[in-house]
């Protein structure tokens, strides 16, 4: 196992538009949601070298694939005028040209993913600056989910090209502060994988639950290995 020292990300402030129609005028949660990142660097021997098993894991893998760490971060304002944040979502798009070998396609996909689910108030794991990567770089993760656990924070389609988590405020946790993500992605060999980001977020009006969105103009283009 090796740990991952979660890098400081750029950040821009999103202009969340409303997903109604005919849309209204103007942002509705302009200042609300800031998005760090995404920044990715490739899985490489020296990267695993402390790691023997992940190593061997690696030279196995190098005829048929590569791996990318990719880092993001959404940073939620604290103490903003109602309405509140209800969710927030971040998804990620994994294209490349496809890659054939026999008649199969093959294409990017989300490996692992952290955090994988959080829960109460006492975890601290969205705000941690390192991740720990185990057999066949795969996230560590803590304790599992407990039956009638509220879970707040939740990574969606694991080993699919449309990760994803969502951020759901409970009646124990507001979405407010700094939640750090991460995850490797396992590309074909000889493909030029991007990642395109979208941020979405609701509030809920009464009984009204209202959806706004941001999408990223350029994907993120995750660079081979040296």
């Amino acid at each position: 196992m090796i740990d991952v020292i979660l890098p400081e990300l750029p950040e821009r402030e999103l202009a969340l538009l409303s997903e109604e129609t005919p849309q209204p005028t103007g942002p509705r949660l302009a200042g609300r949601v800031i998005l760090g990142g995404p920044v990715a660097l490739p899985v490489t021997a020296e990267l695993v070298g402390p790691d023997p098993d992940l190593l061997d894991f690696l030279r196995t893998e190098a005829d048929n694939a590569v791996y990318h760490l990719v880092h993001l971060s959404v940073t939620c304002a604290r103490d903003t005028p109602d309405p509140v944040l209800h969710s927030v979502n971040l998804d990620v798009t994994l294209t490349a040209e496809p890659v054939r070998r026999g008649g199969t396609v093959f294409q990017p996909v989300a490996w692992s993913m952290t955090p994988r689910q959080l829960t109460g108030q006492a975890d601290t794991g969205a705000a941690e600056r390192a991740a720990h990567l185990g057999p066949r770089l795969g996230f560590r993760h803590g304790v599992p989910t407990a039956y009638g656990e509220r879970v707040w924070l939740e990574a969606r389609r694991e080993l699919r090209s449309d990760p994803g988590w969502e951020i759901r405020r409970t009646s124990a946790v507001r979405i407010d502060g700094t939640y750090r993500l991460a995850m490797v992605v396992r590309a074909p060999r000889a493909a030029v994988p991007r990642a395109a980001v979208a941020v979405g977020a609701t509030v809920r009006e009464g009984h009204t639950l209202r959806r706004f969105r941001h999408e990223l103009a350029d994907p993120l283009r995750l660079a081979a290995p040296q």
